[in-house]
């Protein structure tokens, strides 16, 4: 299946109408089984489908280590999942207390000492923008930057800024990349679940395009301890802990 389609559409222009043909993002349901479980159904559009199901497993808090997933296999609109019998305790756990991974999770204060120049934030995220091809290309996709200040750069796209973010972190997972020394980059807002999933992921230093709402930053200051940033392209601000970015 193809990241994007072409569809036909109507331009108009004042007066003037035109035929045409527009590129649009493709967008599937997809669901995810673990160990023969409906663990969800995810939304994406069809690229990253291995990573995207590791993302999601980690980022919502069903496993703490990727190693616990031992093959994943994708097929027109499923996913499976082969784990070790660890998540088929936590997962009966948690249906059993009827509540969401996110839900049950108690969330630890970060409290790592890791810092990054402010250069070398401005020189991921542009770069992140020059490799984000959907994004300046097909409208309605975004992207997700998880990078370190380091080698390390992770990008993701799609419609759906979460799917975005499972993406990126299940690339990431695959390389066992140190979440704990780096920084999350999103080009939308910064909706306070991205906080508490980059919480759950131990990332300390979390930042977006479009806004950090109020309470976003009233999680990082009273409950994460997390960084949180907004960049638009000519000045970065930063909201809570800002010792971080140096």
């Amino acid at each position: 299946m193809e990241a994007t389609r072409s569809v036909r559409a109507v331009d108009f222009f004042g007066s003037r109408k035109e035929k045409t043909w527009a590129t649009v993002p493709s967008v599937y349901f997809y669901d995810l089984y673990v160990n023969g479980k409906h663990v969800a159904e995810l939304k994406a559009m069809p690229t990253s489908l291995k990573e995207l199901a590791i993302g999601f497993l980690l980022t919502n808090g069903y496993i703490d280590d990727f190693h616990l997933l031992e093959r994943v296999d994708v097929s027109a609109d499923r996913i499976d999942v082969s784990a070790d019998s660890e998540f088929d305790f936590r997962y009966q756990y948690w249906k059993e207390r009827s509540v969401s991974p996110v839900d049950e999770l108690k969330l630890t204060r970060l409290k790592n000492g890791y810092a990054i120049p402010r250069e070398k934030i401005f020189e991921k995220i542009e770069q992140g923008f020059r490799r984000a091809v959907l994004y300046s290309e097909v409208g309605g996709t975004n992207f997700t930057l998880l990078t370190d200040d380091n080698g390390y750069f992770f990008i993701a796209e799609d419609v759906y800024l979460d799917s975005a973010l499972y993406k990126a972190v299940g690339k990431a997972a695959l390389v066992n990349f140190d979440m704990r020394r780096s920084f999350l980059f999103l080009s939308g807002i910064l909706l306070p679940e991205f906080v508490v999933y980059a919480a759950v992921l131990g990332i300390p230093i979390v930042g977006a395009y479009h806004g950090v709402p109020s309470l976003s930053i009233d999680i990082a200051e009273n409950v994460t301890g997390q960084t949180l940033f907004q960049w638009d392209g000519e000045k970065l601000r930063v909201f809570a802990s800002s010792t971080r970015i140096i």
